[in-house]
């Protein structure tokens, strides 16, 4: 078994220092006992990082509209106008629904989650390990990209910035030009930051309900066998407990859904129009080296930011799947008929895996739609390259 201190500092791996720069962006809900000054502070903190997300895609979108008829300029914005999009959505919906995103962490602080016995303990403690894991993975790659898109530029050509967007000034002088491109490096980053925060946390959010459903799924196998009277009584009240802490599974899946949901469709939706305009640039600059590498690596981030939580949501629903085979596996043959129709019954709640939805409440985040995506992005990108050519 696990102490409740020892439980609370592991727990936090699964989002600790993703909530630290939510908190530090003013995003996050501050703690009650905040001070006047420390709210005002995470006000204008807010108001900072809103404002230089929205200046973004101001400049990106004058951009297009003064090159509305040149293909090739609209898809060089397209390359980042799309990430700060879907970057804005995350910023927003962590700022308007900060109390739901609040109780979220505190469910799953709650003892009802803590692991009850050594093998539950393992369980748990390789759920926390494959989430750093993950999010260390996402965010080298997301900032080595960030860095080579900022820096490949400079090597390539020198006088040009690393982002197309809107140039209130003449880039010709040095005064404008470093002026500029200090704004983009500070402009770019923070919101890197941004997309590595709340895509790894959406997938840590996800690994611990996969977490919680394999550790369901072994208190479930280690039922035991009937041998007295008395341990039918246990097994019924153990079956009752695994049948209520199913349900409060489901309510911390509902709240991560309401955590997912919106910025993870304008993702998606976001991620087709990167990944077509990153198609179309690598095919028109197959000559030039440091572009490509540059490219790719971004390419590579945008697969795995849309990979990371299709892959958890995945997982989760199929460790959800794998529960009545968890309660089949155990020794049911020996119990009494009251519970046997008990476990019977569960086996038919089991039935239905759970599913993290899309906005579109047909479609779900999976490997399935995962591929669908990278396919669509394809598609349109060799129609795009039809049409143009």
């Amino acid at each position: 078994m696990m102490q409740q201190a020892e439980h609370r500092k592991i727990t936090a791996a699964f989002y600790k220092y993703q909530v630290w720069y939510f908190n530090m962006l003013g995003m996050w809900r501050l703690h009650l006992a905040a001070t006047w000054q420390q709210n005002v502070w995470h006000q204008l903190r807010c108001c900072l990082m809103l404002a230089i997300v929205s200046i973004m895609l101001l400049f990106f979108a004058i951009r297009v509209l003064a090159n509305i008829d040149q293909l090739s300029v609209i898809l060089q914005v397209f390359f980042m106008f799309a990430t700060e999009v879907s970057c804005m959505s995350k910023l927003l919906s962590i700022k308007l629904k900060n109390e739901q995103h609040a109780r979220l962490i505190d469910e799953m602080h709650s003892s009802c989650f803590r692991p009850r016995s050594g093998k539950e303990s393992l369980i748990y403690r390789r759920g926390v390990q494959r989430t750093v894991k993950w999010r260390n993975l996402y965010a080298w790659s997301s900032v080595l990209a960030a860095s080579l898109i900022l820096v490949t530029q400079w090597f390539v050509d020198n006088n040009a910035l690393p982002l197309s967007m809107y140039e209130p000034c003449n880039v010709a002088r040095p005064s404008c030009f470093y002026g500029l491109y200090l704004y983009q490096v500070l402009s770019l980053m923070p919101s890197c930051w941004i997309n590595i925060a709340f895509d790894s946390i959406s997938g840590s959010f996800l690994f611990f309900l996969e977490t919680q459903l394999a550790m369901l799924a072994a208190r479930l196998e280690s039922l035991g066998a009937v041998v007295t009277p008395l341990d039918d009584q246990r097994i019924a009240l153990e079956l009752r407990d695994c049948c209520l802490h199913y349900g409060r599974i489901v309510r911390l899946k509902d709240l991560v859904d309401g955590f997912i949901k919106v910025p993870g469709s304008v993702q998606m939706l976001c991620s087709v129009l990167v990944l077509v305009s990153n198609f179309y640039a690598i095919s028109i600059r197959t000559r030039e080296t440091a572009f490509m590498i540059m490219m790719a690596s971004y390419q590579f981030v945008m697969l795995l930011q849309i990979f990371i939580i299709c892959y958890g949501a995945d997982e989760m629903s199929h460790q959800s799947a794998l529960l009545s085979h968890a309660l089949y596996s155990s020794d049911w043959t020996t119990w009494s008929w009251s519970n046997r129709k008990m476990s019977l019954l569960m086996m038919l709640r089991f039935n239905a895996p759970l599913q993290m939805h899309t906005l579109n409440h047909s479609q779900s985040f999976n490997s399935t739609t995962f591929a669908s995506i990278v396919n669509c992005s394809y598609s349109y990108f060799a129609l795009l390259k039809r049409v143009n050519s």
